[in-house]
């Protein structure tokens, strides 16, 4: 993952090291790529690269290599026809699944659709997604309300039928479950915030959804 292999030819023994086999900076990360994923296949394992990698390699990939698709300039169409399985979270937009961007509200990444763009007949190599929560600004006190209730948001998306992508409809179950998490012990942010770690607008909500 964003692999910047400058440093290689700057650093005497493994400048050496590449000398000793003719490879170029670039040929030793294609040797580890394919090293790497020879290894996990040796043990029955199936890859999964991130979607630089492809970028990088396209069809020289093995075709079991599932592609992690995070970046917007890789091409998901294009992974798809040339015959690979696909993970899918663009980050670091407005409807991105990433869990560190606390603007983006829960109805946006609702409203994704994993197959946007996607021909129908190519749509079923797209596996699922995954909704990350990198931890630069997370630590204890903040890390449930940073994670719910988008995650729930995210995971109704990915485990259910293209159909069931209404946000108006999907609403009230994620204001139930976000309760469910409360009752629970689980430090689930208010679902309508602007920000996912802001305070409520006002006392006891879950409260006020018991009594509907």
């Amino acid at each position: 993952d964003e692999v910047n292999t400058d440093c290689w030819d700057s650093t005497p023994h493994v400048k050496d090291w590449l000398d000793a086999r003719n490879m170029s900076a670039d040929d030793g990360y294609a040797y580890f790529v394919k090293t790497a994923g020879d290894l996990a296949r040796g043990h029955g394992k199936r890859v999964v690269q991130w979607s630089e990698v492809f970028d990088h390699f396209k069809t020289d990939l093995d075709k079991t290599t599932i592609v992690h698709v995070w970046k917007s300039v890789t091409n998901v169409t294009e992974v798809l026809a040339d015959g690979y399985d696909v993970l899918l979270n663009v980050g670091y937009d407005e409807t991105s699944w990433y869990l560190d961007n606390l603007d983006v509200t829960w109805d946006k990444v609702y409203a994704q659709e994993p197959c946007a763009g996607v021909p129908d007949d190519l749509c079923p190599r797209i596996l699922g997604g995954h909704g990350e929560m990198w931890g630069e600004t997370v630590d204890a006190s903040d890390l449930e309300q940073t994670v719910w209730p988008r995650m729930a948001a995210i995971a109704e998306r990915l485990w259910s039928e293209r159909s069931v992508a209404d946000v108006a409809e999907a609403k009230p179950r994620l204001e139930v479950f976000r309760c469910l998490l409360e009752s629970r012990g689980i430090a689930a942010a208010p679902v309508n915030n602007t920000e996912a770690r802001d305070a409520p607008p006002g006392p006891d909500s879950c409260y006020a959804q018991r009594r509907r």
